[in-house]
C-alpha cells in the first residue's frame, strides 16, 4: 500500500475508534487494529493519541470547509448560499458522521497549541455561516443577535445529521430543503413548497 493510502487508512480508522469509543476510552492498540498494523507499524507513521486526534480533526474540518466553499461558490443568490450551508451540513453528516461527531465532541480535549490551530477551523466554519445569514438578513440584525442565529442553525443540524434523519443522500437533499424553507419562512409561514410530503422523519408517528 502506498504511503498516502496508508495514512488515509490510519486517519479513517483512528476516526472512527474514536467517535465510538470517545477519545479517551479510545487505545492506541484498538486503533492499529482497525488500521490493520501493529503497534510498531502505527508507531511508523504517528505519533501519541493526542496527535492522531488533531490530525482526524484537521482532514475532516478542511473536508468540511472544502465542501461549503465548493457549494458556496455555486450558489447565486442569498438564498441558494443559505441552503448550499444546510446541504453541505447534513451531506457531511450523512457521509462523515464519525468526522462530524469528532469535531462536534472532542475538539476541546487537545493540548495547546493544537487546540488553537482546530478552534481557528471551526471557527472559519462558523464565520462562513455568519456571512451567508449576514447576506440573507432583511432587517439589519446586531451581530451578536446573527452570532445566535448562526449558531442556532449549525446546532439543529448537528442534531438531526444522523438517523432516523438521514438514511440516504436522498434524505439529507429532501430534509435540507425542508430545513431551508423552515428557517427562511418560518413556523407560522407556509412555503411554495409546503404541500408537498414531508421527510418520512418528520412525519408524526401512527
Amino acid at each position: 500500500m502506498a504511503i498516502g493510502e496508508r495514512y488515509e487508512s490510519i486517519l479513517s480508522a483512528a476516526c472512527s475508534v474514536i467517535a465510538r469509543r470517545g477519545f479517551h476510552r479510545a487505545s492506541i492498540r484498538e486503533i492499529a487494529r482497525a488500521a490493520d498494523l501493529s503497534l510498531a507499524g502505527l508507531y511508523h507513521y504517528v505519533g501519541e493519541k493526542d496527535e492522531l486526534l488533531f490530525l482526524v480533526l484537521g482532514r475532516s474540518l478542511d473536508r468540511l470547509l472544502e465542501a461549503l466553499d465548493r457549494n458556496l461558490s455555486e450558489a447565486r443568490t442569498p438564498e441558494s448560499r443559505l441552503l448550499a450551508l444546510i446541504r453541505t451540513h447534513l451531506d457531511f453528516g450523512f457521509h462523515h458522521a464519525h468526522a462530524l461527531r469528532v469535531i462536534n465532541r472532542d475538539h476541546e480535549l487537545l493540548a495547546e497549541p493544537r487546540r488553537s490551530e482546530i478552534a481557528a477551523k471551526r471557527q472559519a466554519y462558523l464565520q462562513r455561516g455568519l456571512a451567508v445569514l449576514r447576506d440573507l438578513d432583511p432587517h439589519g440584525r446586531p451581530a451578536d443577535e446573527l452570532f445566535s442565529a448562526t449558531n442556532l442553525l449549525l446546532g439543529m443540524l448537528n442534531g438531526i445529521s444522523t438517523r432516523p434523519f438521514l438514511r440516504s443522500a436522498d434524505d439529507a437533499r429532501a430534509l435540507a430543503a425542508e430545513v431551508g424553507a423552515l428557517f427562511l419562512f418560518g413556523f407560522l409561514e407556509r412555503s411554495a413548497h409546503a404541500d408537498e410530503t414531508p421527510h418520512p422523519a418528520l412525519r408524526r408517528p401512527a
